[in-house]
């Protein structure tokens, strides 16, 4: 079983979404290159040090805290004799169900890459990361030979999964819980692709 967050856990995560969002609505409302750390801190109601304690610059607080896979989930893939992909995509339920959601940030997200396209790159650095993390799972089943296609099905998931994650902010009948069925279907339809080769 999961370990339950402390206060100190939720306090630490609620000070890191207020300093995204204010980075988020500070970048939508007066554009992201004049932007600074001192503005965002400012916005937050924090000192330009707490700020500090929390990203490392103002491009790290636009994106926000990296998500992880649980230790337990780890063991729980490792030890795992199912499919490969429907194993890879029930981790990433494991980690979403265990993460505290916030459609709101998700909204400022889709509504400045939508505003700035331009910052699509910034926002590829997260979904880089949960794509080596998806990797690195698909590397334990299918050995470190492997890597090269280990990679490439962590892409797709990943790509898959931030592509669903801009219809959950702007779909509020869906539920949180659906995001991995949807990222499942867009899959699908990839497959239905690929059977055409």
């Amino acid at each position: 079983m999961a370990l339950k967050s402390t206060l100190r856990d939720r306090r630490r995560l609620q000070t890191s979404r207020e300093i995204q969002r204010a980075a988020l609505s500070l970048a939508l409302s007066q554009g992201y290159e004049g932007l600074t750390t001192e503005m965002i801190a400012a916005e937050a109601g924090i000192s330009q040090r707490t700020f500090f304690n929390y990203f490392l610059n103002k491009e790290a607080a636009i994106i926000g805290e990296t998500v992880s896979f649980d230790e337990e989930t780890v063991a729980w893939f490792r030890e795992s004799s199912g499919p490969l992909v429907p194993d890879l995509l029930q981790a990433l339920r494991r980690l979403l169900c265990s993460s505290d959601l916030d459609r709101g940030m998700s909204q400022l997200i889709d509504r400045l890459l939508n505003k700035a396209p331009e910052l699509v790159p910034i926002f590829y650095g997260s979904l880089k990361r949960l794509s080596d993390q998806l990797s690195d799972l698909a590397v334990l089943r299918l050995g470190q030979d492997a890597r090269a296609d280990a990679d490439l099905l962590a892409e797709a998931i990943s790509h898959a999964l931030a592509d669903t994650f801009r219809i959950w902010a702007n779909d509020d009948a869906m539920a949180p819980d659906s995001i991995v069925d949807v990222t499942t279907a867009r899959l699908l339809v990839l497959r239905g692709f690929l059977d055409q080769l």
